[in-house]
């Protein structure tokens, strides 16, 4: 018997999702409320959900509330870091808490204190 796959997309946004270095023009990666793109990933067969943000889980939240914490979606989010010479890096960080969060936006702007937290 075959194992049956999970169909998961690990790198969605959402309207939470803006550019950070174009603020002034309001620009987005996505315009869909997290809601929609929650029942386009399933509508497309997804099993399960997440979203990938940048630096937020505004949408995750969001998505937890509106649809009553559905059991076939985790909340992640695409973290900027900083590596010497400021060079960005954006890192998928999935199935995280609230909690950590919180402690990965403390140590986000370092990429060596990024990696040691999730590490």
């Amino acid at each position: 018997m075959t194992p049956h796959k999970l169909r998961a997309d690990l790198h969605l946004h959402s309207d939470h999702s803006g550019f950070k270095h174009l603020q002034f023009l309001k620009m987005r990666d996505c315009y869909t409320p997290p809601v929609e793109v929650y029942k386009r990933a399933k509508a497309r067969g997804m099993d399960l959900v997440t979203l990938t943000d940048h630096d937020t889980i505004d949408g995750c939240l969001e998505i937890r509330e509106r649809l009553d914490d559905p059991d076939d979606f985790f909340m992640s989010e695409e973290v900027e870091t900083f590596l010497p010479g400021r060079r960005s890096m954006h890192i998928g960080v999935f199935g995280i808490t609230e909690e950590q969060h919180r402690e990965i936006q403390k140590v986000r702007f370092d990429y060596e204190d990024l990696v040691s937290y999730l590490e």
